[in-house]
């Protein structure tokens, strides 16, 4: 790799890789949700991810290159530790949480990774395939907002049912 384009096309077969493993890990994530709204979103995020790997061959395709065979790294240890959270056999709700953060997680290297694509590809002068990835880039910032709601929510839900369980174990030991 001795240039800034051959830099951009392994990068960006690397996205490419990122989006194929997290639309996977999407499905997962979606039917092991008990919430209504996060599944939904979930849901809507899995479609939107399709659509990033369908702009990511449209940018491949606008630059007269194919992607490279290569495997996302940082996508695949986010994948192992949604399976090694599932060895720990947590209760729904803490599986709940533990998959927000996850999806935490893969948002900010989503963004991270799409914000520098798309500097790269202006400074090549590709605009057509920045537009493509700044399109994928407001995506992910919005479902990484929706992400720090939810996780808000299901916050303030494991606070109220921790105060409920001390109420009734008082309860209980004062009725003792």
């Amino acid at each position: 790799m001795n240039t800034p384009r051959e830099l951009f096309l392994h990068e960006l077969s690397d996205m490419l890789s990122a989006e194929h493993i997290i639309a996977g890990t999407l499905g997962e994530l979606t039917s092991e949700t008990q919430h209504d709204e996060i599944k939904a979103a979930f849901k809507e995020h899995g479609t939107q991810s399709k659509e990033h790997i369908k702009r990511l061959q449209q940018a491949f395709k606008a630059m007269g290159e194919k992607p490279e065979d290569t495997t996302c790294h940082a996508a695949a240890g986010l994948r192992q530790e949604h399976e090694a959270l599932h060895e720990e056999d947590p209760s729904p709700e803490v599986l709940e949480m533990g998959n927000l953060l996850g999806a935490a997680k893969s948002e900010h290297y989503e963004i991270a990774s799409y914000t520098g694509l798309v500097q790269i590809a202006r400074d090549l002068g590709e605009r057509e395939v920045a537009d493509l990835l700044k399109q994928n880039l407001d995506e992910e910032q919005a479902m990484a907002k929706k992400i720090v709601d939810f996780t808000k929510m299901t916050g303030k839900e494991a606070k109220q049912a921790i105060r409920e369980q001390e109420k009734a174990e008082k309860a209980t030991a004062a009725a003792r």
